[in-house]
């Protein structure tokens, strides 16, 4: 009976002891992946672009350089599908059917656009993993949306006419939010970004 009641005193210790350390450790349950995803929500939400990539690879600095490959890959899809948006709401705001002005105008932007998104996006937070012989890495790439606007403003000289009622239309004043709302969001919630 003595014994019964040492062991049960000596797991209610171990337990209250266990229960004090694990309230001052903080984990978390969260995979990196989804941490930068939370934190591109956060900066999507804002009116910002970003995208999370993934690489593995035997070696940390090609595993980085995938993932930061595949997130800019990434924003370059989401910034096509938004220009196509664009196309779409402006040509139904001004009623007429597609024309091989449009689509010089907003097909010469999403090409500007690409371009700066593969040439100039840096990683804004960057995390690995190594596992045996093998690293994983998450890139969270980040673009401003002021990306969009300075690439119809590259292409104002190629047709001044439909820029000038492209930049009149509620598409374009949609995206002027969206830029005006991440400039705030960047002065007020900077820390997120670097």
């Amino acid at each position: 009976m003595k014994q019964v009641l040492l062991v049960a005193l000596a797991a209610l210790v171990m337990a209250t002891v266990a229960g004090c350390t694990s309230t001052n450790q903080v984990t978390s349950q969260k995979t990196p992946f989804e941490m930068l995803q939370e934190k591109a929500s956060v900066i999507t939400d804002a009116g910002g672009l970003a995208a999370v990539g993934i690489g593995t690879f035997r070696t940390m600095s090609l595993a980085m350089d995938k993932a930061k490959t595949r997130g800019r890959t990434e924003l370059a899809h989401i910034l096509e599908t938004k220009v196509d948006s664009l196309k779409k709401d402006f040509t139904e705001e001004i009623g007429e059917g597609e024309s091989a002005e449009y689509n010089a105008l907003f097909s010469a932007a999403s090409k500007s656009i690409a371009r700066q998104i593969l040439r100039g996006t840096e990683p804004n937070d960057i995390k690995y993993e190594t596992t045996g012989n093998m690293t994983t890495a998450w890139a969270l790439m980040v673009q401003d949306p002021k990306v969009i606007t300075d690439a119809f403003e590259d292409q104002k000289n190629s047709s001044k006419a439909l820029y000038t009622r492209f930049r009149a239309s509620q598409a374009f004043a949609e995206l002027d939010n969206e830029v005006k709302k991440f400039e705030e969001f960047k002065a007020k919630d900077s820390g997120l970004l670097q």
